[in-house]
């Protein structure tokens, strides 16, 4: 048995379970527990949590479990645990910090991540020279030849934001091919070299879902948008499956060290196969969902994948869908158009798949049990996407009675919904997989959004009032897949470095409490395990973390747990001032995890 004690326990159990910590969606500094009676501890045993409180309760519990018998009424205090004959016991001091639920991310590219790290960052750019400057300097130190790859690039942020092209790539980088990802992973830029190695000229035709950008002349531009990528980045070399494997355990540690014990991959066929690789290596220590991709379908189907299958580490997921592209590319599918640029048409964003070309692959997949995500961004993408889920309605019951389990349908990131669209989400039973980090680093962008279409943007509260189950993640490594800077996010929907002023709908931020649940509670709901993960009790996985930061209580946090329902929407979440919610909610941002716990392990140790 292993013992965490000298903690602040916060388990975030539902309010009518025996284990509820009473917390509601925020939490006074002067919490209303009785003095002395407030848990300070977990016993776990194996992999599963068998008692949470006080350290002289759970010794208690410990010695009656034990094959020992002694009795133990005077226990407690320092090395007690050392003085009782026959009592195995780890006892691990938490150093009075906090102990919450383990997060889980619901939505990452594990593989894109671990190839972030190594690939050059465009992200800190602020010009196309800078950008093209970073690119030279990379290439000199590689053999000639070799691929130049990176990613990052925001023209948005650029001081003069004008599309990339090939012309200073061809200058400055002929001797290599050169792509280079954009910030949201929707556009490649290419330089010529690249583009004789994968056989694309002017002849080329645009593939379905996709474009290669042309001049006026009809002369490739090097911007390779949506689906069209896909004809360049096959060319790129991938890492041995060796490789890949050391790859994705570095990316794993830092995860861990991030407070994450779990992740819902979606990188298809790659992440399946590196995450096989690293459990049966035993190196695996985080939970991983793995979801399919479009042309793993028939495999999947042969293999007899079923959503929910697996063991308590590797699960398998749904399939993974494209309605639209992204903001950032101008190729979400909006309903209203973007800002007009000179020389183009007009810009609706980009239609992926039809909504009958979606229901078409997502009744195949639910036929056979799989589960389906579609990406949609764009108000109209969204729309489409529910009409497609209630099409599916008849053939998901079936199927769930089929195979006895439930497939919970999801629509991935549901940036902007239509007003009337919203109640949908909860009426269909379908989730929201929504990443907080957009929200803020979008901030920019939003002025491409026609206001007078009075979108509900980035609209976690309108979902979660409307009934609707929220997930949360990072899009990593679109976003960093820090949760903490998620919470951040929810709470105060102004940039990362604290600046109230550029606060983007105040009234539709979320409490501390209500982020962190939607990063536990909301992927464990997601991949029908809410009766073992998301919240802290007997029974219930050991996955939980230790953080120097205490979420659910602060200096000027006055809610009592009776009036949260008036004070949530108010833009202020119950603090005294916006002064005092930006300062909890920098802390938050700010957290340093202590230890990560998965399966009664501890997998990372600061």
């Amino acid at each position: 048995m292993r013992l965490f004690s000298n903690a602040v326990v916060r388990t975030f159990a539902p309010s009518d379970h025996p284990d509820s910590d009473g917390i509601a969606d925020t939490v006074a500094a002067d919490d209303s527990t009785e003095p002395g009676t407030a848990p300070d501890a977990i016993l776990v045993d194996g992999e599963t949590i068998v008692a949470i409180g006080t350290r002289t309760e759970l010794l208690d519990i410990a010695a009656a479990e034990s094959s020992t018998t002694a009795a133990l009424a005077s226990a407690g205090g320092v090395g007690a645990t050392t003085v009782i004959p026959g009592l195995e016991i780890d006892e691990i001091d938490c150093s009075g910090q906090v102990i919450l639920p383990g997060f889980v991310d619901g939505h990452i590219h594990s593989i894109l991540y671990a190839d972030s790290l190594t690939d050059l960052d465009l992200s800190q750019a602020k010009s196309l020279p800078e950008a093209v400057a970073a690119i030279r300097e990379r290439a000199d130190s590689l053999p000639v030849g070799t691929w130049v790859v990176g990613s990052g690039w925001d023209l948005n942020k650029w001081e003069d934001p004008s599309y990339p092209d090939r012309e200073l790539l061809d200058a400055e980088v002929p001797d290599h091919p050169v792509a280079m990802w954009s910030l949201d992973l929707h556009t490649l830029w290419v330089n010529a070299h690249a583009l004789e190695i994968a056989g694309i000229d002017e002849a080329t035709p645009d593939p379905s879902g996709g474009s290669f950008v042309r001049d006026e002349d009809g002369q490739l531009t090097g911007l390779v948008r949506e689906d069209a990528t896909d004809l360049v980045a096959r060319f790129i070399p991938e890492p041995s499956r060796e490789d890949q494997v050391e790859r994705l355990a570095t990316t794993q540690e830092l995860f861990l060290s991030q407070g994450l014990t779990g992740i819902h991959d979606f990188d298809g066929i790659a992440s399946t196969l590196g995450w096989n690789d690293l459990h049966a290596a035993g190196r695996q220590d985080m939970r991983v969902t793995l979801f399919l991709r479009s042309p793993e379908v028939p495999w999947a189907i042969e293999t007899a994948w079923h959503t929910g299958d697996g063991d308590d580490w590797l699960q398998c997921g749904g399939l993974k869908l494209f309605s639209d592209g992204a903001l950032g590319s101008h190729t979400s599918h909006m309903s209203s158009a973007f800002p007009a640029v000179d020389g183009e048409d007009e810009n609706f964003g980009v239609v992926q798949m039809t909504e009958d070309e979606l229901f078409d692959q997502a009744n195949i997949a639910t036929e056979a049990g799989i589960s389906v995500a579609i990406h949609a961004i764009g108000d109209q993408a969204n729309h489409h996407v529910l009409t497609v889920y209630d099409r599916l309605r008849e053939t998901t019951k079936a199927a769930e009675e089929k195979f006895g389990r439930p497939l919970r349908h999801r629509v991935e990131h549901a940036q902007f919904i239509q007003p009337a669209d919203v109640a949908r989400f909860a009426e269909l039973g379908v989730l929201a997989s929504m990443q907080p980090r957009h929200c803020i680093s979008d901030l920019h962008l939003l002025h491409l959004i026609d206001e007078s279409a009075q979108l509900a943007a980035y609209a976690w509260p309108d979902l979660l009032d409307a009934g609707a189950h929220v997930v949360f993640g990072s899009d990593g490594p679109v976003e960093h897949a820090n949760p903490f800077a998620a919470i951040y996010a929810a709470m105060t929907r102004a940039n990362i470095s604290g600046d109230a002023s550029t606060t983007f709908q105040p009234h539709r931020r979320l409490s501390a409490v209500e982020a962190i649940r939607l990063h536990t509670q909301g992927p464990a709901f997601a991949a029908g395990l809410e009766d073992r993960r998301g919240y802290l009790a007997p029974g219930m996985d050991a996955d939980f973390i230790v953080v120097d930061t205490d979420p659910c209580a602060a200096v000027g946090l006055n809610v009592d747990h009776s009036s949260v329902a008036a004070a949530e929407r108010d833009g202020l979440l119950g603090y005294d001032s916006e002064e005092a919610l930006f300062a909890h909610a920098e802390a938050i941002r700010d957290t340093r995890v202590a230890l990560t716990v998965v399966g009664g392990e501890v997998k990372y140790r600061a």
